[in-house]
């Protein structure tokens, strides 16, 4: 009876270890976050595109596989480009600037000023990158088209999705077209 008793106890001190830390997927009870649509870096292709059927860090749902040579395309065309939904008053402007200075000064500098090299005067450039003058650029592009930029970033650019709200990105395009006019 005390060896059956001591079996008994040692299966069940088994299986709560195996469960108590979920170390172990082998007698796991709640297999959810197993089993869901995520992003698996390892399998090819999966950093290029989103998924259809999930939900990004900013709230956006995906609906569509289209990558972003196609969205990209979509956007510099003026006729078929996401139009700027933020009014460009002088409250959504200064925001603008205060978020410039904050994500894109660093790399594209604060005006037209220009290096040397041609490139922005900025921090960035002084250590070796290559980020152009914002001014140069911006004109030859739609607000859909720079919105996605901050957003998804680009070869060198990073994303800064993760750390602005949509309409932050939209006043810092407001800020960028009032510099524009300014020239």
């Amino acid at each position: 009876m005390k060896s059956k008793t001591l079996l008994i106890a040692s299966v069940a001190l088994l299986m709560m270890g195996t469960t108590a830390y979920a170390k172990s997927t082998i007698m796991s009870w709640n297999t959810d976050q197993y089993n869901q649509k995520s992003i698996k870096p390892q399998e090819k292709g999966s950093m290029i595109r989103f998924p259809a059927g999930v939900v990004s860090v900013d709230g956006r749902y995906y609906d569509t596989d289209e990558d972003k040579m196609t969205w990209a395309g979509r956007e510099m065309v003026p006729e078929t480009a996401t139009k700027n939904p933020v009014a460009a008053t002088p409250e959504s402007i200064a925001r603008g600037k205060q978020k410039y200075a904050v994500y894109c000064t660093v790399c594209h500098g604060p005006g037209a000023d220009r290096a040397e090299n041609g490139l922005a005067l900025s921090k960035v450039n002084a250590k070796g990158m290559v980020a152009p003058v914002m001014l140069d650029l911006s004109p030859a592009f739609t607000d859909g088209y720079l919105y996605g930029k901050i957003r998804f970033g680009g070869a060198v650019m990073p994303p800064l999705g993760y750390s602005t709200t949509a309409k932050e990105r939209w006043d810092i395009i407001n800020y960028v077209r009032a510099l524009e006019k300014q020239q």
